[in-house]
């Protein structure tokens, strides 16, 4: 079953919502320390590469999951950074915003 955000699927289209809900599921599922998520500036942040999502989700292409992600980081939805030690790992590390958040609750719990 595929499961997606309703509400970041009206503002940013059905690729975005349902990658949203896989980096919200990995950030509420989070194991500080192995390398996977991180607690910086207050959030908890996710390690996650377009490699790993499409593998996830393997429906999606490289190509629309970067789409997606850059709708998200457009529509203020995540935060990205490189939190990486090793200079030649150029993985991302995702968080959502304030408003991100919001949005997700919003469409997780309505009734």
């Amino acid at each position: 079953m595929i499961n997606y955000e309703n509400e970041v699927a009206v503002k940013c289209g059905i690729n975005a919502a349902v990658i949203a809900d896989y980096l919200w599921n990995l950030k509420e599922n989070h194991r500080f320390g192995k390398g996977k998520s991180a607690y910086r500036y207050g959030k908890v942040w996710v390690r996650c590469s377009q490699p790993m999502i499409t593998s996830e989700i393997r429906y999606l292409t490289i190509d629309m999951v970067k789409g997606a992600i850059k709708n998200l980081l457009e529509e203020n939805i995540l935060r990205k950074e490189c939190f990486n030690d090793d200079k030649f790992d150029h993985t991302n590390w995702y968080t959502f915003t304030e408003y991100g958040e919001n949005l997700v609750r919003k469409g997780r719990y309505v009734s």
